[in-house]
């Protein structure tokens, strides 16, 4: 199969939505597909491949943006354009719905991904366009989200939760040797990995840290201002161990996850994008899963969305959404109990075999045989 993932983003950039596209590329690659994904040229002369820490296994084709009026769909159409015949398939995701639907008119097959609701009369056309099409697929990242769908407008609509490359936490790194790799001070450290933005509950581990024998490693943020923000709010919360490295490139985030002797996840009970949308009902973190690859101890919120994939006592403690005293006491809980800190670890890594992206690329790619669609 001929598979052509076409996203108007840049490549690379600090969004978790490019580590998403760029994985599901490789794995779509590795599931058999000859796959080719084409970007928004981006003024950085980075290696796409490196910065990701990806397999040379796809080709990547990144083209000029246009200019003028409207030159997203301008710059779709001619990425479609670019294909000579009928014989492939078109992948987008979000609100890339332009080259989807001229795909299928071409006679080609197109999945899309929806990570929320549509926002405008416009793309509730095209989404159900392209799901009621018999060569058209809607792919949702929960069954909260696919519900939505389903419920809210009738549109057929298939489920693939986010995953995690296992290969890029093997062999894993003891925490004393990531540590000096990463100049970090002797000690216990509890490692925050992501977005700095509302929702994410940064102002709780900080609140629960304060006054705590442990640093705070905050690994994440759009740019040097944000970063600089949340130092000073740390100071202002009393903690004095905490480093902030800002955002650094998917390969190196092992590293930092191995580093740490807990990773929080202290989501709070609303959690938005940075355009401000919520997805608290259904969202599928990707740090989620590459915490469990880690595997080191999770502390994180507990929120519908996240036990899908978390159990109490069993791969992570779960804390209440935005209470810095619970989470302060899990943190106090796994620090004298090594045991139990083992046992969470050993099972999240166990299940994180589970939610690789290779598997939810067989699965998204089983959507096109209509013998599935009917079970």
């Amino acid at each position: 199969m001929r598979l052509t993932y076409i996203t108007t983003s840049a490549l690379p950039s600090p969004k978790a939505s490019s580590v998403q596209v760029v994985q599901m590329c490789a794995a779509f690659a590795g599931a058999g597909a000859l796959v080719k994904l084409v970007s928004r040229q981006s003024a950085a002369s980075v290696d796409v491949f490196d910065h990701y820490g990806l397999p040379r296994n796809f080709a990547f084709a990144p083209r000029p943006f246009p200019r003028g009026p409207r030159p997203a769909d301008v710059f779709q159409v001619r990425a479609v354009l670019a294909e000579r015949n009928a014989d492939w398939l078109c992948y987008a995701r979000g609100r890339d719905l332009t080259a989807p639907l001229l795909a299928l008119w071409r006679g080609a097959q197109a999945i899309v991904e929806v990570h929320g609701r549509p926002l405008t009369l416009r793309e509730r056309v095209m989404l159900t366009l392209i799901a009621r099409h018999p060569r058209g697929r809607l792919i949702a990242i929960s069954d909260p989200l696919r519900d939505v769908y389903r419920r809210e407008f009738g549109l057929p609509t298939f489920v693939a939760g986010d995953g995690v490359d296992l290969a890029r936490f093997d062999p894993a790194i003891p925490a004393d040797s990531a540590r000096a790799a990463l100049k970090l001070q002797p000690g216990r450290w509890v490692a925050y990995v992501g977005g700095l933005y509302r929702g994410r509950g940064i102002e709780t581990l900080l609140a629960a840290a304060a006054g705590l024998p442990m640093n705070v490693l905050v690994v994440g943020g759009r740019d040097e201002a944000e970063v600089a923000e949340w130092r000073e709010r740390a100071r202002q919360a009393g903690v004095v161990n905490a480093r902030f490295e800002g955002y650094q490139p998917p390969a190196r985030v092992p590293l930092y996850l191995f580093a740490a002797d807990v990773l929080a996840m202290p989501y709070g009970a609303r959690t938005l994008t940075p355009s401000g949308e919520d997805t608290t009902a259904w969202m599928s973190p990707l740090k989620l899963y590459e915490y469990m690859a880690a595997g080191r101890p999770i502390v994180a919120t507990d929120l519908p969305a996240l036990r899908r994939v978390l159990t109490h006592g069993h791969n992570a403690l779960l804390v209440p959404p935005d209470d810095s005293a619970a989470l302060r006491a899990a943190l106090e809980h796994l620090a004298a109990q090594p045991a139990l800190a083992g046992h969470l670890a050993a099972n999240a890594r166990a299940d994180a075999a589970q939610h690789t992206w290779l598997r939810r690329a067989e699965k998204i790619l089983e959507t096109l045989n209509d013998r599935y669609l009917k079970d």
